[in-house]
């Protein structure tokens, strides 16, 4: 017995090297190899020296890989489930088979010192090898998840609880190894590589009948499906850790991936599990990470109940985490996490209960002096057009507490009305959109400041009706449109006190935009 077995390794090493020798030196022994293997050697001594095999740190992998799919393609069902093995002990073997295959693709890991330049040539080796990894492991699903209507009933019954231990277990692991080469544009990954994970992918979600991405990651409560999403993040939290997530370049793809693909309310039993690699990636210097943890927290925000969002103060460590994000000079980080705090300020802030109460300055109330302070010392188009992008949607959020920050308000869209930022003109639409959220939501403070308002959007259609610039007509006529409802807003606040006045400046410039502006506002107070 012991000497059939110290056979099965040379015979392992013949099928391996039978394919890395020349044509004139092949055998033509392979299948007879393949078939006296299946005669003389149980499954579980195959999977055993594969396993070994697999481990050794040879050059060339792949015919081996090749003729184990072989084995178990041309087997038959009895001997891959025999009844004198186990089944619960034969699924541990074909899980630490397919273990090992997936340990020859995992992406390795980056030096400290290198930390931040990656070289394709790094990953050189797992690109090879990866497509023939993931295709020998959709073969072993195949074969596992053969059709039983051709089989004995007792050998398919073996079967079928053998595939059901094996595929839960193993689905996590083939899911993580995967989702790490979706992008062909990472540097281990290319088109072969991201094509064979995504069949590999969408097979292991066959065989589990997940109907979809999502389902595969939170189960189902109708059919007692259970998902994968914890056993996922249970595997990638070694990696996560503060001083190992930057060493492992592939596991916060995988973890982007999954989080934002749990949806609620599944996504709450995870919340303690989610936030601190979140919270890493966005206190990180590298702008991509601190992107990505923006964007994480924000799916959070969105698919978990407020409520469980202020236990233990995390809505407020995710508040503190992001405001530190705007002293950033990055345009998209700025843009995102502004959007984000908003999601944040509408689960910290509670509604009042008194009326005739004046409300307490709240972490709204910050956002908005954050930013105004910095739009009024901006001087970079990029930044000046972040800061725009949701003031409106602040302003909107505070409603009428926005008149504590009206003076400083008002000084920035004075500036804004008046600079121009390029053909698209995104800032001053963006600041248009805020004067019109800041005249609905503090009107009854707009009468105090009607006349250098109305001013200045006056301006603002003189100056677009006459620019002999690069911007095309239809921004022209977007802004100008913008201005005059601003204006029609405005002269309602001041139950139409401003009238007289558009009317002797449309009396006094010969201006068609500036006509057709005054014409609509005094029509809508004659037709309110």
């Amino acid at each position: 017995m012991a000497d059939r077995v110290a056979n099965l390794p040379c015979l392992l090493e013949q099928l391996r090297l039978s394919e890395t020798s020349g044509d004139e030196n092949r055998t033509q022994s392979d299948p007879d190899h393949v078939d006296f293997i299946l005669k003389t050697y149980t499954v579980t001594e195959v999977l055993s020296e594969l396993c070994t095999e697999i481990r050794k740190d040879v050059p060339n992998k792949a015919p081996l890989l090749d003729k184990s799919l072989q084995i178990f393609q041309q087997s038959s069902t009895c001997w891959l489930v025999p009844d004198d093995i186990d089944t619960e002990a034969l699924s541990k073997q074909y899980v630490a088979y397919i273990t090992s295959l997936l340990s020859i693709i995992q992406i390795p890991e980056q030096r400290p010192s290198e930390e931040e330049i990656v070289h394709d040539e790094d990953f050189a080796n797992v690109k090879e090898v990866a497509p023939n990894v993931l295709k020998v492991i959709c073969g072993l699903l195949k074969v596992l998840d053969r059709n039983e209507g051709s089989q004995v009933e007792g050998d398919s019954q073996r079967l079928q609880k053998l595939k059901g231990m094996v595929f839960k277990k193993v689905a996590p692991g083939i899911a993580c190894g995967c989702i790490a080469f979706f992008g062909a544009e990472q540097p281990w990954s290319n088109d072969c590589c991201a094509s064979s994970a995504q069949d590999t992918l969408s097979l292991i979600m066959r065989c589990c009948n997940f109907i979809n991405e999502s389902e595969m990651l939170c189960g189902s409560d109708d059919s007692d499906k259970v998902g994968v999403f914890g056993s996922i993040l249970s595997l990638l939290k070694p990696s996560l850790g503060r001083d190992s997530w930057k060493k492992n370049l592939s596991t916060r793809q995988v973890f982007y991936w999954c989080v934002v693909r749990v949806a609620r309310p599944y996504l709450s039993d995870y919340v303690n599990s989610v936030l601190p690699p979140v919270l890493l990636f966005l206190d990180d210097h590298q702008l991509e990470n601190r992107l990505l943890g923006v964007d994480c927290l924000q799916h959070v925000l969105k698919n978990t109940p407020a409520a469980e969002l202020r236990w233990y103060n995390r809505a407020a460590v995710i508040y503190d985490a992001l405001y530190a994000t705007l002293y950033s000079q990055e345009p998209r980080l700025v843009e995102k996490a502004v959007l984000c705090l908003l999601d944040v300020c509408a689960v910290l802030e509670k509604a009042p209960t008194e009326e005739g109460v004046p409300q307490k300055a709240s972490q709204s109330d910050a956002l908005l002096r954050h930013v105004l302070s910095n739009m009024q010392h901006e001087g970079k188009i990029a930044m000046r057009r972040a800061y725009c992008r949701h003031l409106h949607l602040i302003i909107q959020h505070m409603g009428i507490r926005c008149v504590r920050h009206l003076n400083r308000l008002l000084r920035v869209v004075y500036e804004y009305l008046e600079v121009y930022d390029g053909p698209v003109e995104t800032a001053r639409k963006d600041i248009l959109a805020a004067t019109k959220a800041m005249i609905i939501e503090a009107w009854p403070r707009m009468p105090h400041h009607a006349q250098p308002l109305a001013k200045a959007l006056l301006k603002l259609v003189i100056d677009m009706s006459m620019d002999e610039s690069r911007t095309p007509e239809n921004v022209r006529e977007e802004i100008c449109a913008s201005a005059t409802e601003c204006l029609v807003l405005l002269n309602r606040c001041c139950k139409g006190e401003l009238a007289e006045d558009m009317r002797a400046v449309g009396e006094e410039i010969e201006i068609s935009a500036v006509k057709k502006c005054v014409k609509t506002v005094l029509e809508d107070m004659e037709n309110p």
